[in-house]
């Protein structure tokens, strides 16, 4: 895979030419490297089974409530009942009610290209250490079944040599700085704790949507290249 948009040049017009081109588009500067040859995608882990997926609920609660205290060391946790898995149809439905229901205010976001139709995701937005116990209830009380195991080391190595040798270039020749990677092996023993993955960052050319999605197209992330190229079949 090694789309490129490339980068368009306008010469300027002479005394006696007609009527000015019309600009070139913005998005036609945003280009894409070549795909270096990686090894094939490692084989996932099965899918966790059913006490594992509850192990999976109670850990993730258990990482929920150490992020509140990070913020407030003082908090008391509240006994949440679980109140059953949310879906991919239900989710944002079942969400909304419990943050209004917590007096928290409603965040959705829509992806680009969709700015009119229901939202693709929802979070909230409050003061103090209350609205954080309350949307900690919420999203334990309703959270989503986690079924996938998460990536391997093997599978953590390729996305690794992923960044490091298509992802972070791709976004340098795009003009964005990318701070020096970790050793691979750093990376893959501490992920998810740490943190260094290649964005566009505080670039203001990023923020249009459009420049956005050229940039995603130039230069596709990891899960996006796996699912849409290395996954096609």
């Amino acid at each position: 895979m090694a789309s490129v948009i490339v980068l368009a040049g306008c010469a300027a017009p002479s005394p006696d030419a007609g009527p000015t081109a019309t600009p070139t588009e913005p998005t036609s500067a945003v280009v894409s490297i070549e795909m270096p040859d990686l090894a094939p995608y490692p084989e996932s882990d099965p899918p966790l089974t059913e006490a594992q997926s509850e192990a999976k609920r109670l850990e993730d609660a258990d990482r929920r409530w150490q992020g509140v205290l990070s913020a407030y060391p003082d908090a008391v946790r509240p006994d949440v009942a679980f109140a059953g898995y949310v879906t991919d149809e239900n989710r944002i439905e079942v969400l909304r009610a419990c943050y209004q229901a917590a007096g928290l205010h409603v965040e959705e976001g829509r992806t680009f290209g969709n700015t009119d139709g229901p939202p693709d995701s929802i979070g909230w937005s409050g003061d103090g250490e209350a609205d954080v116990i309350a949307a900690y209830a919420c999203d334990t009380a309703h959270p989503t079944k986690i079924t996938n195991p998460g990536p391997n080391s093997a599978e953590l190595g390729w996305i690794y040599d992923y960044l490091t040798d298509f992802y972070a270039p791709c976004l340098e020749a795009n003009g964005i700085e990318v701070p020096e990677p970790p050793g691979r092996d750093i990376w893959v023993e501490t992920w998810p704790g740490y943190v260094w993955f290649p964005s566009v960052g505080d670039d203001p050319r990023f923020r249009e949507p459009e420049m956005d999605a050229a940039l995603h197209e130039a230069c596709p992330d990891p899960d996006t290249f796996v699912l849409t190229v290395l996954r096609a079949d």
